[in-house]
């Protein structure tokens, strides 16, 4: 299955450009599904029907669905996220600022990903369009299986067993709450699906990202930065797309700046 993710600052049309990619894959015969994990999301407006977290079928050999971060982040994060609350809790942290705090910026982002492996592994898909949030920071954060290798190989393992074998003596003598097993199994499983969403995205063979830009100064500049984050992290952009270029054809003496 090829991979493309669109990327670029918000408000310069990476939606309408993914969707009309989407569109004229599924017309040359590719069986092609595309999804939003752009938290704002404006897909299902491109293509003028309702659209939810599941794959529906919109036209013919195309599929497409919005993905619900605050789900995603749920299903992946919230056991890790009840034992960090009673953690804080225990140590006087309010409630409400202890769930605030267990949830790191750019998280739902990231889960929203863990799809791409899922559609990777159905392969029932030709092509997977993917319409990112408008920042690189998302896949940047994918580096996090690459800094948690260490942890999860050498210390994981002993600490995992360390707890299970004090645990009935330690809720003996204090009110500390201690992690159980599906904690531990939380935390293995997120980085092993992350580690191989990481894996899929940095393969060249069959994924890229394509940075939407506008001819404007500041998006311009940013695309620049967001080109250098992307290297420096081994995804490959094999695309720059200008939109929103006004046509020669418009001579209008209002318009005459921006050409």
């Amino acid at each position: 299955m090829r991979v493309l993710l669109f990327t670029g600052k918000g408000g310069v049309g990476k939606t309408t450009i993914a969707a009309a990619t989407a569109v004229r894959a599924a017309k040359a015969g590719r069986r092609t599904l595309v999804m939003s994990t752009d938290p704002a999301h404006s897909l299902a407006d491109s293509f003028d029907v309702e659209l939810g977290p599941s794959a529906r079928e919109v036209a013919p050999n195309l599929w497409a669905e919005q993905i619900d971060a605050q789900q995603r982040l749920e299903e992946n994060w919230r056991d890790i996220q009840e034992y960090m609350v009673s953690l804080m809790n225990w140590a006087g942290v309010d409630a409400i600022q202890s769930e605030e705090l267990s949830v790191l910026p750019g998280l739902d982002e990231i889960f929203s990903l863990i799809d791409v492996k899922r559609y990777v592994d159905a392969d029932q898909h030709d092509l997977l369009i993917v319409d990112c949030a408008p920042t690189a920071e998302t896949l940047r954060l994918l580096s996090l299986p690459e800094i948690m290798n260490w942890y999860i190989e050498r210390i994981f393992p002993v600490e995992r067993r360390v707890v299970k074998t004090i645990r009935p003596m330690l809720t003996k003598i204090t009110s500390l709450p201690i992690a159980e097993d599906r904690v531990f199994g939380a935390v293995e499983r997120l980085h092993r699906n992350l580690e191989a969403v990481r894996s899929i995205l940095n393969d060249e063979t069959r994924s890229s990202v394509r940075l939407v830009v506008n001819p404007e100064k500041m998006v311009i500049s940013e695309a620049r930065r967001t080109y250098t984050y992307l290297s420096l992290f081994g995804y490959r952009v094999d695309a720059v797309i200008c939109n929103r270029i006004i046509p020669d054809d418009v001579t209008d003496p209002y318009f005459w700046k921006w050409k």
